[in-house]
Protein backbone atom coordinates (compact mmCIF):
# COMPACT_ATOMS: atom_id res chain seq x y z
CA UNK A 1 0.00 0.00 0.00
CA UNK A 2 1.78 3.02 -1.22
CA UNK A 3 -0.08 6.70 -1.15
CA UNK A 4 1.49 10.32 -0.54
CA UNK A 5 -0.83 12.46 1.87
CA UNK A 6 -0.11 15.84 3.01
CA UNK A 7 -0.59 17.40 6.15
CA UNK A 8 0.27 21.15 7.37
CA UNK A 9 1.95 22.12 10.76
CA UNK A 10 -0.17 21.77 13.84
CA UNK A 11 -2.23 20.19 11.59
CA UNK A 12 -3.99 16.80 13.18
CA UNK A 13 -4.00 13.39 12.18
CA UNK A 14 -6.50 10.62 12.99
CA UNK A 15 -7.22 7.05 12.21
CA UNK A 16 -10.67 6.64 9.12
CA UNK A 17 -11.50 3.47 11.88
CA UNK A 18 -12.44 5.93 14.49
CA UNK A 19 -13.96 8.51 12.27
CA UNK A 20 -17.15 8.43 9.81
CA UNK A 21 -15.34 10.46 6.99
CA UNK A 22 -16.65 10.79 3.29
CA UNK A 23 -13.42 9.21 1.46
CA UNK A 24 -13.72 12.86 -0.74
CA UNK A 25 -12.67 14.63 2.35
CA UNK A 26 -9.42 16.44 1.80
CA UNK A 27 -7.87 19.36 4.25
CA UNK A 28 -4.11 20.17 5.42
CA UNK A 29 -5.58 21.05 8.67
CA UNK A 30 -6.99 17.32 8.91
CA UNK A 31 -5.46 13.85 7.86
CA UNK A 32 -7.96 11.34 8.25
CA UNK A 33 -5.60 8.00 7.28
CA UNK A 34 -6.32 4.15 6.87
CA UNK A 35 -5.64 1.80 10.11
CA UNK A 36 -2.70 0.73 9.13
CA UNK A 37 -1.15 3.52 8.10
CA UNK A 38 -1.89 4.97 10.85
CA UNK A 39 -0.76 3.02 13.04
CA UNK A 40 2.92 2.54 11.41
CA UNK A 41 3.08 6.32 11.81
CA UNK A 42 1.96 6.08 15.37
CA UNK A 43 4.31 3.38 16.34
CA UNK A 44 7.19 5.60 14.01
CA UNK A 45 6.54 8.77 16.22
CA UNK A 46 6.65 6.54 19.57
CA UNK A 47 9.80 4.99 18.79
CA UNK A 48 11.64 8.42 17.94
CA UNK A 49 10.64 10.75 20.42
CA UNK A 50 9.55 8.61 23.25
CA UNK A 51 13.26 9.28 25.13
CA UNK A 52 13.12 12.92 24.46
CA UNK A 53 12.12 15.72 26.69
CA UNK A 54 8.25 17.60 25.25
CA UNK A 55 9.92 20.53 23.96
CA UNK A 56 12.32 18.40 21.47
CA UNK A 57 9.25 16.42 19.97
CA UNK A 58 8.38 16.98 16.65
CA UNK A 59 4.66 15.94 17.18
CA UNK A 60 2.18 15.62 20.14
CA UNK A 61 0.45 12.02 20.67
CA UNK A 62 -2.62 12.92 22.49
CA UNK A 63 -6.45 10.62 22.76
CA UNK A 64 -10.00 12.65 22.38
CA UNK A 65 -12.31 9.87 23.80
CA UNK A 66 -9.92 6.63 23.75
CA UNK A 67 -8.90 7.98 19.75
CA UNK A 68 -5.53 8.07 19.24
CA UNK A 69 -4.27 11.54 17.18
CA UNK A 70 -1.16 12.96 16.27
CA UNK A 71 -1.19 16.69 15.93
CA UNK A 72 1.99 17.84 13.81
CA UNK A 73 3.78 20.94 15.35
CA UNK A 74 6.67 23.40 13.07
CA UNK A 75 8.86 20.83 11.57
CA UNK A 76 8.25 21.05 7.84
CA UNK A 77 9.32 17.76 5.39
CA UNK A 78 8.83 14.33 4.21
CA UNK A 79 8.30 10.88 6.05
CA UNK A 80 8.44 7.24 4.71
CA UNK A 81 7.11 4.69 6.58
CA UNK A 82 8.12 0.51 6.49
CA UNK A 83 4.30 0.28 5.43
CA UNK A 84 4.52 2.92 2.32
CA UNK A 85 3.10 5.81 3.57
CA UNK A 86 4.67 9.05 2.43
CA UNK A 87 3.54 11.83 4.69
CA UNK A 88 4.14 15.89 3.39
CA UNK A 89 4.10 18.25 6.45
CA UNK A 90 3.99 21.43 4.71
CA UNK A 91 4.37 25.00 5.88
CA UNK A 92 1.08 27.02 6.97
CA UNK A 93 0.98 29.57 4.37
CA UNK A 94 -2.67 31.13 4.25
CA UNK A 95 -3.95 31.32 0.31
CA UNK A 96 -7.53 32.54 0.94
CA UNK A 97 -8.41 29.77 -1.04
CA UNK A 98 -11.77 28.47 -0.71
CA UNK A 99 -12.06 24.68 0.73
CA UNK A 100 -13.04 23.60 -2.95
CA UNK A 101 -9.27 25.20 -3.67
CA UNK A 102 -7.85 22.25 -1.95
CA UNK A 103 -5.34 21.30 -5.49
CA UNK A 104 -4.55 24.38 -5.95
CA UNK A 105 -3.86 24.77 -2.75
CA UNK A 106 -1.54 21.95 -2.03
CA UNK A 107 -0.02 23.10 -5.17
CA UNK A 108 1.27 26.72 -3.80
CA UNK A 109 2.16 26.07 -0.78
CA UNK A 110 4.47 23.14 -2.50
CA UNK A 111 6.14 25.42 -4.84
CA UNK A 112 6.37 28.29 -1.89
CA UNK A 113 8.46 25.63 0.44
CA UNK A 114 11.04 24.22 -1.91
CA UNK A 115 11.50 27.98 -2.99
CA UNK A 116 12.33 28.61 0.58
CA UNK A 117 14.25 25.71 1.14
CA UNK A 118 16.46 26.64 -1.72
CA UNK A 119 17.42 28.79 0.36
CA UNK A 120 18.75 27.11 3.25
CA UNK A 121 22.21 27.93 4.20
CA UNK A 122 24.77 24.66 4.47
CA UNK A 123 22.55 22.61 2.83
CA UNK A 124 22.01 20.56 -0.30
CA UNK A 125 18.89 22.24 -1.16
CA UNK A 126 20.56 25.17 -2.34
CA UNK A 127 20.55 23.95 -5.77
CA UNK A 128 17.29 22.20 -5.83
CA UNK A 129 15.14 21.83 -8.66
CA UNK A 130 11.54 23.18 -9.70
CA UNK A 131 11.73 23.06 -13.23
CA UNK A 132 9.34 20.08 -13.55
CA UNK A 133 6.74 21.71 -11.25
CA UNK A 134 5.08 24.20 -13.91
CA UNK A 135 3.94 20.87 -15.80
CA UNK A 136 2.86 19.05 -12.81
CA UNK A 137 -0.44 19.26 -10.51
CA UNK A 138 1.07 16.99 -7.88
CA UNK A 139 4.22 16.48 -7.14
CA UNK A 140 5.82 14.67 -3.83
CA UNK A 141 8.02 16.34 -2.32
CA UNK A 142 9.96 13.17 -1.96
CA UNK A 143 10.39 12.21 -5.63
CA UNK A 144 11.53 16.23 -5.80
CA UNK A 145 14.50 15.47 -3.17
CA UNK A 146 15.41 12.15 -5.14
CA UNK A 147 15.36 13.79 -8.23
CA UNK A 148 17.47 16.22 -7.14
CA UNK A 149 20.33 13.97 -5.69
CA UNK A 150 20.02 12.10 -9.43
CA UNK A 151 21.32 15.49 -11.01
CA UNK A 152 24.06 15.43 -8.61
CA UNK A 153 25.07 11.86 -9.28
CA UNK A 154 24.87 12.47 -13.06
CA UNK A 155 27.17 15.30 -12.23
CA UNK A 156 29.50 12.86 -10.73
CA UNK A 157 29.65 10.50 -13.77
CA UNK A 158 29.67 12.78 -16.35
CA UNK A 159 33.02 14.75 -14.88
CA UNK A 160 33.87 10.09 -13.95
CA UNK A 161 34.01 8.09 -10.54
CA UNK A 162 37.36 9.50 -8.37
CA UNK A 163 39.60 6.85 -6.93
CA UNK A 164 41.51 7.12 -4.03
CA UNK A 165 43.88 5.01 -1.91
CA UNK A 166 42.00 2.25 0.05
CA UNK A 167 43.54 -0.21 3.09
CA UNK A 168 43.44 -3.63 1.70
CA UNK A 169 44.28 -7.11 3.18
CA UNK A 170 44.37 -10.29 1.00
CA UNK A 171 46.57 -13.56 0.58
CA UNK A 172 48.55 -13.19 -1.95
CA UNK A 173 51.15 -15.31 -3.94
CA UNK A 174 53.57 -12.75 -3.91
CA UNK A 175 54.71 -9.96 -1.42
CA UNK A 176 53.07 -6.66 -2.12
CA UNK A 177 53.06 -3.72 0.85
CA UNK A 178 53.62 -5.58 4.30
CA UNK A 179 53.28 -9.06 5.59
CA UNK A 180 50.48 -9.11 8.45
CA UNK A 181 52.29 -11.69 10.77
CA UNK A 182 49.21 -12.92 12.84
CA UNK A 183 47.04 -14.00 10.20
CA UNK A 184 50.11 -14.80 7.65
CA UNK A 185 50.81 -17.35 10.05
CA UNK A 186 47.10 -18.33 10.87
CA UNK A 187 46.33 -18.46 6.83
CA UNK A 188 50.00 -19.94 5.76
CA UNK A 189 51.34 -21.85 7.89
CA UNK A 190 52.06 -25.20 5.63
CA UNK A 191 52.26 -22.58 2.26
CA UNK A 192 55.23 -21.02 2.47
CA UNK A 193 54.52 -19.85 -1.30
CA UNK A 194 51.87 -17.14 -0.23
CA UNK A 195 51.79 -14.25 1.93
CA UNK A 196 49.33 -12.56 3.31
CA UNK A 197 49.92 -8.47 3.43
CA UNK A 198 48.21 -5.10 3.61
CA UNK A 199 48.73 -2.68 1.49
CA UNK A 200 46.96 0.60 -0.07
CA UNK A 201 45.34 0.30 -3.43
CA UNK A 202 44.25 3.20 -5.61
CA UNK A 203 40.99 2.10 -6.39
CA UNK A 204 37.45 3.36 -7.42
CA UNK A 205 35.60 1.14 -4.75
CA UNK A 206 36.30 3.87 -2.05
CA UNK A 207 33.88 5.32 0.83
CA UNK A 208 32.30 8.05 -1.66
CA UNK A 209 31.56 5.79 -3.98
CA UNK A 210 30.24 3.22 -1.44
CA UNK A 211 28.03 5.75 0.41
CA UNK A 212 26.71 7.00 -2.93
CA UNK A 213 25.78 3.12 -4.09
CA UNK A 214 24.25 2.56 -0.41
CA UNK A 215 22.01 5.83 -1.31
CA UNK A 216 20.64 4.77 -4.89
CA UNK A 217 19.80 1.41 -4.00
CA UNK A 218 18.03 2.66 -0.98
CA UNK A 219 15.88 5.26 -3.04
CA UNK A 220 15.45 2.62 -5.58
CA UNK A 221 13.80 0.64 -2.81
CA UNK A 222 11.49 3.80 -1.84
CA UNK A 223 10.76 6.21 -5.13
CA UNK A 224 7.46 5.73 -6.56
CA UNK A 225 8.19 7.80 -9.55
CA UNK A 226 9.09 5.51 -12.83
CA UNK A 227 11.11 8.05 -13.87
CA UNK A 228 12.85 8.11 -10.67
CA UNK A 229 13.71 4.81 -10.39
CA UNK A 230 14.46 4.06 -14.19
CA UNK A 231 17.52 7.04 -13.64
CA UNK A 232 18.33 5.09 -10.47
CA UNK A 233 19.10 1.93 -12.22
CA UNK A 234 20.86 3.03 -15.42
CA UNK A 235 22.90 5.06 -12.57
CA UNK A 236 23.82 1.99 -10.93
CA UNK A 237 25.48 0.20 -14.03
CA UNK A 238 28.39 2.78 -13.23
CA UNK A 239 28.79 1.27 -9.63
CA UNK A 240 28.52 -2.13 -10.41
CA UNK A 241 32.02 -2.62 -9.37
CA UNK A 242 31.53 -0.40 -6.06
CA UNK A 243 30.86 -2.18 -2.43
CA UNK A 244 27.92 -1.16 -0.71
CA UNK A 245 28.63 0.58 2.61
CA UNK A 246 29.11 -1.91 5.53
CA UNK A 247 28.93 1.00 8.42
CA UNK A 248 27.19 4.31 7.42
CA UNK A 249 28.45 6.61 10.21
CA UNK A 250 32.04 5.52 9.74
CA UNK A 251 32.16 6.02 6.22
CA UNK A 252 30.80 9.61 6.90
CA UNK A 253 33.63 10.09 9.03
CA UNK A 254 36.00 9.21 6.87
CA UNK A 255 34.50 11.74 3.86
CA UNK A 256 35.61 15.42 4.07
CA UNK A 257 33.51 18.37 2.21
CA UNK A 258 36.98 20.35 2.70
CA UNK A 259 38.94 17.89 0.38
CA UNK A 260 39.67 19.93 -2.73
CA UNK A 261 39.72 16.52 -4.61
CA UNK A 262 36.36 15.66 -4.03
CA UNK A 263 34.66 18.99 -3.95
CA UNK A 264 32.14 17.95 -6.90
CA UNK A 265 30.67 15.24 -4.41
CA UNK A 266 30.27 17.42 -1.77
CA UNK A 267 26.29 17.75 -2.70
CA UNK A 268 25.99 14.77 -3.22
CA UNK A 269 27.65 13.17 0.46
CA UNK A 270 25.25 16.00 1.63
CA UNK A 271 22.48 14.23 0.51
CA UNK A 272 23.29 10.36 1.06
CA UNK A 273 23.49 11.71 4.23
CA UNK A 274 20.44 13.24 4.59
CA UNK A 275 18.97 9.69 3.03
CA UNK A 276 20.81 7.25 4.74
CA UNK A 277 21.23 8.94 8.00
CA UNK A 278 17.94 10.93 8.14
CA UNK A 279 20.24 13.83 9.22
CA UNK A 280 18.02 16.81 8.19
CA UNK A 281 18.20 19.76 10.95
CA UNK A 282 16.35 17.57 13.63
CA UNK A 283 16.87 15.16 15.95
CA UNK A 284 14.40 12.87 14.91
CA UNK A 285 15.42 9.86 13.31
CA UNK A 286 14.32 6.59 11.67
CA UNK A 287 15.74 3.14 10.81
CA UNK A 288 16.76 1.73 7.37
CA UNK A 289 13.21 0.85 6.83
CA UNK A 290 12.06 4.17 7.13
CA UNK A 291 12.87 8.02 6.42
CA UNK A 292 12.62 11.12 7.97
CA UNK A 293 13.70 14.49 6.48
CA UNK A 294 12.29 16.88 8.77
CA UNK A 295 13.15 20.95 9.11
CA UNK A 296 12.15 23.35 11.90
CA UNK A 297 10.08 25.95 9.82
CA UNK A 298 12.32 29.29 12.06
CA UNK A 299 15.15 27.60 10.01
CA UNK A 300 14.15 28.16 6.74
CA UNK A 301 12.01 31.03 7.56
CA UNK A 302 15.11 33.43 8.66
CA UNK A 303 17.33 32.13 6.18
CA UNK A 304 14.80 32.99 3.27
CA UNK A 305 14.43 36.40 5.17
CA UNK A 306 18.48 36.70 4.74
CA UNK A 307 18.46 35.92 1.13
CA UNK A 308 15.68 38.18 0.31
CA UNK A 309 17.97 41.49 1.90
CA UNK A 310 21.06 40.04 -0.03
CA UNK A 311 19.25 40.02 -3.10
CA UNK A 312 17.23 43.28 -3.15
CA UNK A 313 18.18 45.27 -0.26
CA UNK A 314 20.50 47.45 -2.55
CA UNK A 315 22.51 50.26 -0.79
CA UNK A 316 22.54 48.36 2.67
CA UNK A 317 25.10 45.73 3.90
CA UNK A 318 23.85 42.54 5.22
CA UNK A 319 24.75 40.51 7.80
CA UNK A 320 23.06 37.39 9.02
CA UNK A 321 23.66 35.95 12.19
CA UNK A 322 25.85 38.77 13.40
CA UNK A 323 28.47 37.69 16.07
CA UNK A 324 30.08 41.64 16.33
CA UNK A 325 28.89 42.14 19.87
CA UNK A 326 28.24 40.65 23.16
CA UNK A 327 26.02 41.37 25.84
CA UNK A 328 28.73 41.34 28.60
CA UNK A 329 31.14 43.06 27.73
CA UNK A 330 33.93 42.48 30.81
CA UNK A 331 33.48 39.27 32.76
CA UNK A 332 36.96 38.09 34.15
CA UNK A 333 38.12 39.95 31.71
CA UNK A 334 36.05 38.18 28.77
CA UNK A 335 33.01 39.00 26.57
CA UNK A 336 30.02 37.09 27.65
CA UNK A 337 26.86 36.39 26.00
CA UNK A 338 27.26 36.44 22.53
CA UNK A 339 24.53 38.91 20.17
CA UNK A 340 23.22 36.61 17.26
CA UNK A 341 20.55 38.90 15.86
CA UNK A 342 19.37 37.32 12.47
CA UNK A 343 19.96 40.31 10.48
CA UNK A 344 21.72 43.67 10.52
CA UNK A 345 20.80 45.88 7.49
CA UNK A 346 23.34 49.34 7.81
CA UNK A 347 23.38 51.98 5.23
CA UNK A 348 26.48 53.85 5.82
CA UNK A 349 25.50 56.81 3.81
CA UNK A 350 22.31 57.49 5.52
CA UNK A 351 23.70 56.63 9.02
CA UNK A 352 20.71 54.27 9.44
CA UNK A 353 21.06 50.63 10.98
CA UNK A 354 18.22 48.19 10.95
CA UNK A 355 18.34 44.99 13.26
CA UNK A 356 15.45 42.46 11.97
CA UNK A 357 14.60 38.90 14.03
CA UNK A 358 12.48 36.52 12.04
CA UNK A 359 10.24 34.70 14.21
CA UNK A 360 8.11 32.05 12.64
CA UNK A 361 4.72 32.50 14.62
CA UNK A 362 1.18 33.30 14.41
CA UNK A 363 0.44 36.59 15.65
CA UNK A 364 -3.37 37.67 16.29
CA UNK A 365 -3.64 41.30 15.84
CA UNK A 366 -6.75 40.93 17.89
CA UNK A 367 -5.44 39.82 21.42
CA UNK A 368 -4.23 42.90 22.46
CA UNK A 369 -4.69 41.38 26.06
CA UNK A 370 -2.35 38.80 25.34
CA UNK A 371 0.34 41.11 23.84
CA UNK A 372 -0.77 39.82 20.03
CA UNK A 373 1.28 36.63 20.86
CA UNK A 374 4.56 37.99 20.86
CA UNK A 375 6.61 36.65 23.13
CA UNK A 376 8.13 38.66 26.39
CA UNK A 377 11.86 37.11 25.45
CA UNK A 378 11.43 38.48 22.23
CA UNK A 379 10.87 41.86 23.57
CA UNK A 380 14.07 41.65 26.09
CA UNK A 381 16.09 40.52 23.12
CA UNK A 382 15.34 43.37 20.49
CA UNK A 383 15.96 45.56 23.24
CA UNK A 384 19.37 44.41 24.35
CA UNK A 385 20.31 44.69 20.32
CA UNK A 386 19.25 48.10 20.13
CA UNK A 387 21.32 49.35 23.05
CA UNK A 388 24.19 47.05 22.25
CA UNK A 389 24.48 48.34 18.52
CA UNK A 390 23.60 51.96 19.78
CA UNK A 391 26.69 52.20 21.58
CA UNK A 392 28.36 50.33 18.93
CA UNK A 393 27.98 51.69 15.55
CA UNK A 394 29.16 55.23 15.88
CA UNK A 395 25.66 56.78 14.08
CA UNK A 396 23.86 59.51 16.11
CA UNK A 397 20.37 57.73 15.44
CA UNK A 398 19.24 54.98 17.46
CA UNK A 399 18.87 51.67 15.27
CA UNK A 400 15.87 50.70 13.86
CA UNK A 401 14.30 47.53 15.54
CA UNK A 402 11.86 44.90 13.41
CA UNK A 403 10.50 41.72 14.61
CA UNK A 404 8.46 39.88 11.57
CA UNK A 405 6.18 37.87 11.59
CA UNK A 406 4.63 35.36 8.79
CA UNK A 407 1.09 36.89 8.24
CA UNK A 408 -1.90 35.18 8.51
CA UNK A 409 -5.56 36.12 8.34
CA UNK A 410 -5.32 37.53 11.89
CA UNK A 411 -2.67 39.49 11.15
CA UNK A 412 -2.19 41.91 7.99
CA UNK A 413 -0.73 44.85 8.99
CA UNK A 414 2.21 46.36 11.32
CA UNK A 415 0.88 46.45 14.44
CA UNK A 416 1.32 50.16 16.43
CA UNK A 417 5.02 51.15 17.09
CA UNK A 418 6.68 49.38 20.37
CA UNK A 419 8.74 52.61 21.80
CA UNK A 420 11.24 51.71 24.75
CA UNK A 421 12.24 54.48 25.47
CA UNK A 422 13.74 57.70 23.50
CA UNK A 423 13.66 57.30 20.01
CA UNK A 424 14.50 53.06 20.49
CA UNK A 425 11.01 51.87 18.66
CA UNK A 426 10.35 48.47 17.33
CA UNK A 427 8.20 47.22 14.34
CA UNK A 428 6.41 44.84 14.58
CA UNK A 429 5.84 43.35 11.01
CA UNK A 430 3.80 40.73 8.95
CA UNK A 431 5.26 38.95 5.81
CA UNK A 432 2.96 37.94 3.50
CA UNK A 433 4.41 34.40 1.60
CA UNK A 434 1.91 34.08 -0.38
CA UNK A 435 4.03 36.93 -2.89
CA UNK A 436 6.68 34.25 -2.75
CA UNK A 437 5.47 32.40 -5.58
CA UNK A 438 6.78 35.14 -8.15
CA UNK A 439 10.14 36.91 -8.16
CA UNK A 440 8.54 39.95 -8.41
CA UNK A 441 6.32 40.16 -5.80
CA UNK A 442 9.01 38.74 -3.23
CA UNK A 443 10.81 42.04 -4.39
CA UNK A 444 7.77 44.25 -3.58
CA UNK A 445 6.93 42.65 -0.79
CA UNK A 446 10.43 42.73 0.65
CA UNK A 447 10.25 46.60 -0.45
CA UNK A 448 7.46 46.98 1.10
CA UNK A 449 8.82 45.79 4.73
CA UNK A 450 12.39 48.39 4.10
CA UNK A 451 10.18 51.35 3.14
CA UNK A 452 7.63 51.01 6.46
CA UNK A 453 10.59 51.03 8.67
CA UNK A 454 12.17 54.47 7.80
CA UNK A 455 11.34 57.46 5.59
CA UNK A 456 15.13 57.18 4.21
CA UNK A 457 15.00 54.13 3.09
CA UNK A 458 11.24 54.59 1.83
CA UNK A 459 12.73 57.01 -0.86
CA UNK A 460 15.59 55.02 -1.96
CA UNK A 461 12.68 52.12 -2.03
CA UNK A 462 10.21 54.58 -4.28
CA UNK A 463 13.02 55.10 -6.23
CA UNK A 464 13.82 51.29 -7.05
CA UNK A 465 9.45 50.72 -7.54
CA UNK A 466 9.88 52.77 -10.28
CA UNK A 467 12.36 51.22 -11.99
CA UNK A 468 10.41 47.81 -11.35
CA UNK A 469 7.21 49.25 -12.89
CA UNK A 470 9.02 50.20 -15.59
CA UNK A 471 11.07 46.82 -16.18
CA UNK A 472 6.83 45.39 -15.89
CA UNK A 473 5.87 47.32 -18.77
CA UNK A 474 8.74 46.56 -21.11
CA UNK A 475 8.73 43.08 -19.89
CA UNK A 476 5.09 42.66 -20.17
CA UNK A 477 3.78 45.33 -23.16
CA UNK A 478 1.76 47.11 -20.23
CA UNK A 479 0.36 50.45 -21.63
Amino acid sequence: MKKNYEISEYGVIRSKEDYDIESSFKSLKELYLPKELFNDLFEFIMQNQEEKKEGERMFSIFSKGKKRQIKTKNYVGVIETSKGLTLEILPKIFFDYSDEDYNTELLDTKKVFLKMLSKLKNSPFLNISSAHLKTSSSFPLLEVFIENYITEIKKIIRAGLKSQYVDKEENLNFLKGKIVNSLNIKHNHSNKARFYCAFDEFSDNMVYNQLIKSTLLKLNRVSKSHYNRTSILQLLHHFDPIKESSDFISNFRKVSDKNRLFLNYKQAIAWSEIFLMNKSFTNFSGNSKNMAILFPMERIFEDYVGYLMKTYANGHEIKTQDKSYYLVSNHKAKNKFRLKPDIVATNEDNQEQVIFDTKWKLLDETKENKNYNISQADMYQLYAYGKKYDLKNGFSTEPKLVLLYPSNPNFQKPLDDFIYEGELVLSVLPFNLKNSLSKRDEQKELYKILGSISKTTMYYLEDQTLNMAAEDKIEYGDS
